[in-house]
């Protein structure tokens, strides 16, 4: 019977580890369908000119990019919390197993991967 219980701690603690990311998935998700908006003023320009519909079409690159940079930053985000959650579930049940041989497997391994990251 103490064979499966190992198994059992894993797999619970595995499942909580993996919902964090997704919850946060989820928030983000959220917040894509409610639209996000910047106005751009561009009263001050002559649209018959090119000169006026380049200087608005820019202001309306950047007004785009205001808005969607911190999508990109809470992708990023949701990425690190997921490579995070990877490594502490592993490294957690690497210790409940509690084998020598797998420690030193698993230390190296986390040690070639941080020096990759370098």
């Amino acid at each position: 019977m103490s064979r499966f219980t190992p198994k059992i701690l894993v797999s619970c603690a595995l499942a909580g580890v993996f919902a964090s990311p997704f919850t946060a998935f989820a928030t983000m998700i959220s917040k894509l369908d409610e639209p996000v908006t910047r106005v751009v003023r561009y009263g001050d320009l002559d649209l018959s000119r090119d000169s006026g519909v380049a200087t608005l079409y820019s202001r309306i690159n950047s007004a785009a990019r205001a808005v969607c940079e911190p999508l990109d930053v809470m992708m990023l985000k949701v990425l690190r919390e997921r490579f995070d959650c990877r490594q502490d579930a592993v490294a957690r049940a690497v210790a409940d197993v509690n084998s020598p041989a797998l420690t030193s497997y698993h230390l190296a391994k986390t040690n070639a991967l941080a020096g990759n990251e370098r």
